[in-house]
């Protein structure tokens, strides 16, 4: 994927003071309203896992601060994230999928089936360590209320981490919640609303 340099960075100076922190991660939760995007996904066939994670995806592309990174010394924002997941592995484990990105989720949903498919015959826990990786898992079975990721273990890595948890019915709707962990040297709380905004207007176009 590629990137460009940032030479006039706004946000620059809350970098370098986040560099000071050795454990700059920090994360909320959210619900979103899933009631379009569950039946759109039931209606076509597809995963509605892997819809939630292009819808958020998706999203997340609109927002800049979800797309810098620290790269030899100098900030960077990439074109466009890559897609890390979790996917059921032999014997009740787990193991990574990385599918590739499209936009159009016609595209990418059975393609991305078929790499899902392939990645659950085994364990490989090596895929998607790129800087230009988002990451997502879900706990299905688990209404949390809020949720901590496993941190980076590069305090300089901003790749961020999303999970998905138990759909509830509520008011006619079904809400899923959202916990997303992210790195303060390149997102502040001001990304995050955006994101909220922008994921909310996602998944209610669903596809």
């Amino acid at each position: 994927m590629g990137f460009r340099l940032l030479d006039d960075y706004p946000r620059r100076p809350h970098l370098d003071f986040y560099r000071g922190n050795p454990l700059p991660f920090y994360g909320v939760t959210f619900d979103l309203d899933a009631s379009a995007l569950r039946r759109r996904s039931k209606e076509t066939g597809h995963s509605t896992y892997l819809a939630l994670c292009w819808a958020f995806h998706r999203a997340m592309h609109e927002v800049e601060g979800f797309r810098v990174r620290w790269r030899d010394g100098q900030v960077v924002l990439h074109d466009r994230l890559r897609m890390g997941m979790t996917v059921p592995a032999p014997r009740g484990t787990f193991t990574f999928a990385t599918p590739a990105w499209h936009d159009d989720a016609l595209e990418f949903l059975p393609a991305a089936e078929a790499v899902v498919a392939d990645a659950s015959s085994g364990v490989d826990l090596t895929r998607g360590a790129a800087p230009d990786f988002a990451y997502y898992t879900a706990l299905p079975r688990v209404p949390f209320t809020s949720f901590a990721h496993v941190m980076l273990p590069d305090a300089d890595a901003g790749q961020p981490s999303t999970g998905f948890g138990r759909f509830r019915e509520q008011d006619g709707r079904t809400l899923v919640p959202v916990g997303i962990t992210v790195n303060h040297r390149y997102v502040d709380g001001n990304d995050l609303g955006a994101l909220y905004e922008a994921a909310a207007a996602s998944f209610a176009r669903a596809f």
